[in-house]
C-alpha cells in the first residue's frame, strides 16, 4: 500500500496542521526557556567567580612597650679643683725652671736715681732669718687696701689705676690709649679671692679696671725663690724687666708660679693685673725659699717705694 502525503491545501490538511501548531509551539517554548535559564545560571557563576573574594576581618597590631624609667641626668662635672688659696700656705708644685734675673739690666731707659734717703729701703740683715708667715689677709670689709699715696708712708707699692673698656683682654693693652684715673699706694698684695661687688677696699671699682704697680723688693742674699702671683682676672709679673710669671687673660682665681734667681740687693717689680667682668677678683703675691714648706707674703720691710723717675712701658 503505498502512502501519499495529505495535500496541504486540502482543508483535512490545514485542519490537521491547524491541530499540530500548538503542540510543536509549546515545544519551542519550552526549549528557550531552558536556555534562558542556563544563560542565566552561566552568568550567574562567571559573575561570581569575577567577584572579589570577600575581606578579610580587620586585624589589628598592637604592640606593648614597656615605658622605661627615663635616663638619669649625669651628674654636672664638679669645678675644677682649685689650690688652696689661703695665704700663706699653697699646694705643692714640680719644680720650675730657674729663671735668672741676678745679671739683667732694667729696660732700656736712664738708670733711675737712687731712692731718696727717707724712703731707702732697710739694710739687709747680715744674717737672713727665716720669714714668718704673715698675718691672715685682710677680709673684704676690713681696713682699706688702698689708700692715698702720702710721704713717709709705710705703704711702699705704687699703683696706677686704668678704667677699662668692656671686653678687656690683657694687660698689655692696659696703657695703649689709656690713662690713669689715680695714682694709690698699698702695703701688700693680699686680695683674697672674693665676690666682685666687695670691690678692692679703698679702691671703689669691681669691674672692667686695671692696676699697674710698681715697687722695689731689697733680696737679703744672692739666691732662688719660688714666686707664686694668684689672680682674678690677668696679671703679669716682671723682675728689673724680665718677665717671670705670665698669667694673664680673663679666668677665675688661678695660681701662677715660677723659680727665679735674684742677686742680692733692690729688685725693681711690676705687677700689672686687671679686673674683668664678674663675679669674682683676687690679687695675691707671694714667695718661698725652695725647701720651705709654705708660701708667705712678701715681709713689708724688704719693700721700698719705686723710683719717683721712673717710667711704666706699656
Amino acid at each position: 500500500m503505498t502512502w501519499t502525503p495529505p495535500n496541504p491545501d486540502t482543508p483535512e490538511a490545514e485542519s490537521k496542521s491547524r491541530r499540530l501548531w500548538p503542540r510543536g509551539f509549546n515545544g519551542y517554548a519550552l526549549i528557550i526557556a531552558v536556555v534562558f535559564h542556563l544563560l542565566i545560571l552561566v552568568a550567574v557563576l562567571s559573575w561570581r567567580a569575577k567577584a572579589p573574594p570577600p575581606k578579610k576581618p580587620r586585624s589589628t597590631d598592637v604592640s606593648v612597650v614597656l615605658q622605661k624609667d627615663p635616663p638619669k641626668p649625669e651628674p654636672l662635672m664638679p669645678p675644677p679643683k682649685m689650690p688652696d688659696l689661703q695665704p700663706p700656705n699653697l699646694p705643692a708644685i714640680p719644680e720650675l725652671p730657674v729663671i735668672e734675673v741676678s745679671k739683667v739690666e732694667a729696660a732700656p731707659q736712664a738708670p733711675p736715681p737712687p731712692p731718696p734717703p727717707t724712703v731707702a729701703p732697710a739694710p739687709p740683715p747680715p744674717v737672713a732669718p727665716p720669714v714668718a708667715p704673715p698675718p691672715p689677709a685682710p677680709a673684704a670689709s676690713s681696713a682699706k687696701v688702698f689708700e692715698e699715696c702720702e710721704e713717709g708712708s709705710d705703704r711702699k707699692m705704687v699703683a696706677d689705676v686704668f678704667r677699662l673698656r668692656p671686653g678687656f683682654k690683657t694687660v698689655r693693652d692696659m696703657r695703649r690709649g689709656n690713662k690713669p684715673i689715680k695714682t694709690v699706694c698699698l702695703a701688700q698684695l693680699d686680695v683674697t679671692p672674693r665676690k666682685f661687688n666687695d670691690g678692692f677696699p679703698g679702691l671703689d671699682l669691681v669691674e672692667w679696671f686695671g692696676l699697674d704697680i710698681r715697687f722695689t723688693l731689697n733680696i737679703p742674699e744672692d739666691g732662688t725663690w719660688e714666686l707664686m702671683l694668684l689672680s682674678d682676672d690677668g696679671a703679669i709679673l716682671t723682675v728689673d724687666g724680665v718677665e717671670v710669671i705670665n698669667n694673664d687673660g680673663i679666668h677665675a682665681p688661678e695660681p701662677a708660679m715660677a723659680t727665679v734667681k735674684m742677686a742680692k740687693g733692690p729688685r725693681d717689680f711690676r705687677v700689672r693685673y686687671f679686673q674683668g667682668p664678674a663675679p669674682d677678683l683676687a690679687l695675691m703675691l707671694a714667695w718661698r725659699k725652695p725647701g720651705v714648706a709654705d708660701f708667705q707674703y712678701i715681709p713689708r720691710r724688704l719693700l721700698g717705694r719705686p723710683a719717683a723717675t721712673a717710667s711704666p712701658t706699656p
